[in-house]
């Protein structure tokens, strides 16, 4: 029997005044309930002084995740 599963990844980044501050990474697949979002700071003055900013970048790039893996599928064929 042939199982499939699909599977994504996707990046993004938290960007002030045209500079990348954050950078967020997640691979989601069907079969998992959670997606876990991996956050690398790479302008920690910015984020510092832009943390509600790129917090909410985070939150949206969650939801994003979520969206997303709500329309994996995993299918199983005889």
């Amino acid at each position: 029997m042939l199982q499939t599963t699909q599977s994504i990844s996707l990046n993004g980044s938290s960007v002030i005044n045209g500079t990348p501050v954050v950078n967020f990474s997640t691979s989601l697949s069907a079969d998992q309930a959670y997606s876990s979002v991996s956050m690398q700071i790479v302008d920690m003055e910015l984020y510092k002084a832009n943390k509600d900013n790129v917090r909410a970048d985070r939150d949206a790039f969650q939801k994003q995740a979520d969206t997303l893996v709500d329309g994996l599928s995993v299918s199983e064929s005889k």
